[in-house]
């Protein structure tokens, strides 16, 4: 379930019946319906217009106008030989550079990230070593940076360089094992939210101090997605001598999937 681009009280959900359903949820109305012929393993809104991106099980991704609810455009391989300019499985993760009008990236089951420019088809370039299976894409604010969480047994947390497709670090915070099905930067802080199965742990990680701030653990399944809630209090500005003082009181309230149920949690 996504937030609309400009409304607050319209939420867009998506299935892997291939429906994608508009609903207005103060009044309980769904606005319009749009039908895929595939499984949608996900959507993701873009962070300065009404258009919105769904990617699922048959290695394309579809751009929507969302006033005008149709399709504009569609995201894939040109199966040209030996050029890799497109995922060739099912994609479960997707973001927008926040500082490009075009530009956004996507991840799934073909170990690859793919760079997309949304003014033609094909990708423009391509990370490779990434198994994804959530959403576990994410940009830092200024764009020039990637977060990838990803499923599998070592090297599951890396930072990214955007320009150069080159890794920057990884991230290894603690002993747990845990493949990661989904992770994002937390806005306006220096850390990262992950989570995963194996261990069955949501983590808060501080980037700079490579640790785990504080940890979920117990849950009765892994933990599959989650997303921020609205944050409440005002940001307190760390001077740059006491950079190791903990940001946890910066974090919004989380909701997380894990096994089958949603739960919250407020870290400050």
């Amino acid at each position: 379930m996504h937030c609309s681009y400009d409304h607050k009280h319209i939420r867009m959900l998506k299935d892997v019946n291939g429906c994608i359903k508009c609903w207005k949820y103060k009044y309980d109305q769904c606005l319009y319906t749009i039908r895929e012929k595939r499984q949608i393993l996900g959507l993701n809104y873009h962070p300065r217009f009404s258009k919105f991106i769904t990617y699922g099980d048959d290695s394309k991704l579809n751009m929507y106008d969302e006033e005008a609810q149709t399709q504009e455009r569609a995201f894939y391989s040109s199966q040209r030989k030996n050029i890799m300019d497109g995922h060739t499985s099912r994609i479960f993760a997707c973001a927008f550079n926040p500082k490009s009008h075009h530009e956004l990236i996507s991840g799934g089951w073909d170990n690859t990230v793919m760079f997309w420019d949304d003014r033609q088809p094909y990708a423009t370039r391509y990370l490779f070593g990434v198994h994804m299976c959530g959403e576990g894409l994410d940009f830092d604010k200024p764009g020039k940076t990637i977060l990838t969480c990803s499923w599998q047994e070592n090297d599951c947390i890396q930072l990214w360089d955007y320009g150069s497709c080159k890794l920057i670090e990884t991230i290894k915070p603690d002993n747990q094992q845990s493949k990661l099905y989904c992770g994002k930067l937390v806005p306006e802080t220096n850390l990262i939210l992950c989570g995963g199965s194996d261990s069955n742990i949501l983590r808060l990680i501080d980037v700079n101090m490579k640790i785990t701030e504080c940890s979920i653990r117990n849950n009765p399944g892994g933990i599959y997605a989650f997303d921020f809630g609205v944050i409440r209090r005002k940001n307190t500005k760390i001077p740059d001598t006491y950079k190791n003082i903990s940001e946890i009181q910066n974090v919004p309230r989380v909701s997380f999937v894990t096994g089958k149920r949603l739960q919250c949690v407020d870290f400050g």
